[in-house]
């Protein structure tokens, strides 16, 4: 499954300066290791299994092929995306003398294991100052705060046409975003309800692959719409290969999430002039500021996001207003920007000492 933290890295690897030459692990066959290679970037699969005792012969194994790749082309820095590939890494750079750099892109803690991944590694790197979070007071003053960039030229293609799937009249409400319970799907269907009641146009459109290890969450969803009584007018479209024809569709996008570690679907909604209404939690008061750029509610607060919906739904100049701003804002998130902080972040750990 590619997620946001995958579009990530996939678009840092595919973008860095000549002078980087990345070569990758990867722990599946499959759509990450295809657009690794097929941006010409060479992969190599290698399973990383969870860091459980009784599985420790398949941990000495992964180890093993990833000291032999890492010996083989004795590269100038570790990068590792995500903390079980920190884990690995770690002891990789550790057995290597190289510098090893933990890319942590989630807000949730794990106070042993994260004590354990800050002594292999050399330098953190999160996604925002609320992932930053994740780490003791003491800690955070060593941690880098890099946003995560978006190709903003690609988003703002005008050649791009609207959802075919969408009516001419409609208003579209769109949430996109894989289908996991944090990401609170049953906030949108809930706020939804009280929105159609007072405009027969708006309809609710949910991009994005169900999470198969959530299928009771799924059934719950899929419950929750037929027994709405605008379930007619709520649609799951499942996974999509480009998002933008929906983006050029869509009035408003909702993000219901609890603790979103950035948002990267709030820059895209953004940089195409789509108002956004997103729960206050996590990353996302970094990425949308209040009233300027979108509308903030309080996390779980069906009311609010229905209330913000509607206030933006019928105020064409609110509408026009945060629509420009949020073009300009999502500049700020722009993939370039990415790319040149995260190579100086590489310039400058090269040459440091697993411990420094």
């Amino acid at each position: 499954m590619v997620g946001g933290g995958e579009h990530s890295f996939l678009d840092l690897l595919s973008h860095l300066p000549a002078a980087w030459k990345p070569v990758a692990i990867v722990p599946h066959e499959g759509e990450l290791n295809a657009r690794l290679r097929g941006n010409r970037i060479e992969t190599h699969v290698i399973p990383l299994p969870a860091i459980r005792p009784w599985l420790v012969y398949h941990i000495l194994s992964c180890l093993g092929r990833c000291f032999i790749v890492c010996r083989k082309y004795r590269p100038a820095l570790i990068y590792a995306n995500g903390s079980r590939a920190a884990f690995y890494g770690g002891l990789v750079g550790r057995l290597l003398g190289l510098p090893v750099i933990w890319h942590c892109r989630v807000a949730a803690p794990d106070f042993y294991f994260d004590r354990m991944l800050q002594f292999l590694c050399t330098r953190i790197v999160v996604n925002s100052s609320a992932t930053g979070k994740r780490f003791g007071p003491r800690d955070r003053s060593d941690i880098q705060v890099i946003y995560n960039g978006l190709d903003l030229s690609w988003l703002k293609d005008g050649t791009v046409p609207r959802a075919n799937l969408a009516g001419e009249d409609w208003k579209v409400l769109l949430v996109v975003g894989r289908v996991s319970k944090w990401k609170r799907h049953d906030l949108a269907l809930a706020a939804f309800e009280e929105i159609a009641r007072f405009d027969p146009k708006v309809h609710l459109v949910c991009l994005g692959a169900k999470d198969q290890g959530e299928q009771k969450w799924w059934d719950k969803l899929q419950e929750q719409t037929r027994n709405s009584t605008f379930s007619d007018r709520v649609h799951w479209i499942g996974q999509v290969e480009d998002v933008r024809p929906w983006l050029k569709t869509a009035s408003i996008l909702i993000l219901p999430s609890e603790n979103e570690p950035f948002g990267r679907v709030l820059v895209e909604a953004m940089a195409c002039g789509v108002p956004v209404v997103a729960t206050r939690g996590g990353g996302v008061p970094e990425i949308v500021r209040e009233g300027r750029d979108g509308l903030l509610v309080a996390t779980g607060k069906t009311g609010e996001i229905a209330s913000a919906v509607k206030t933006i739904l019928n105020d064409e100049s609110l509408r026009d207003r945060i629509g420009q701003a949020a073009i300009k804002r999502a500049e700020f998130f722009s993939l370039d920007k990415h790319v040149a902080g995260m190579t100086r972040l590489f310039e400058e750990t090269v040459g440091l000492k697993p411990d420094e």
